[in-house]
């Protein structure tokens, strides 16, 4: 199933040169990703939001060709928000549901044990502190 989808990616950091460079990187990135095709970007303009960060973000509307090709979209550039635009209801495969929710759970278990190792060591860290 192909998905048409309006959705928003945010950068916050600085300098406002670094953000606007990163942004442009990005799209650059999605508009080359096999199964993604972008049909309309609006890049806005950074904002100073605190002292010295700025926050600048992409409003991309985008053809998505499957529903395991949107998740990882999701994953990977973890958008502000997304909206599906051309269906009410939807209809997957379920090899296609199936898959995406295997590469769901291994991105879960990825994280899992990213998270554990850094909390052993802080642990270790905190111990050898003492």
């Amino acid at each position: 199933m192909v998905f048409t989808i309006r959705t928003t990616i945010e950068v916050l950091g600085y300098p406002e040169s670094h953000i606007q460079e990163v942004i442009k990187r990005i799209v650059e990135k999605i508009k080359n990703e096999e199964g993604i095709k972008v049909e309309k970007e609006v890049i806005h303009e950074a904002k100073k939001v605190k002292e010295e960060f700025f926050i600048m973000f992409v409003e991309l509307e985008m053809k998505v060709h499957d529903f395991n090709k949107l998740l990882n979209f999701c994953y990977n550039y973890l958008p502000s928000s997304i909206e599906i635009l051309d269906v009410e209801k939807v209809v997957v495969p379920i090899r296609e549901f199936s898959s995406a929710m295997n590469e769901m759970l291994a991105k879960l278990h990825h994280y899992n044990m990213v998270l554990n190792n850094l909390s052993t060591k802080v642990n270790s860290l905190e111990k050898k502190k003492e």
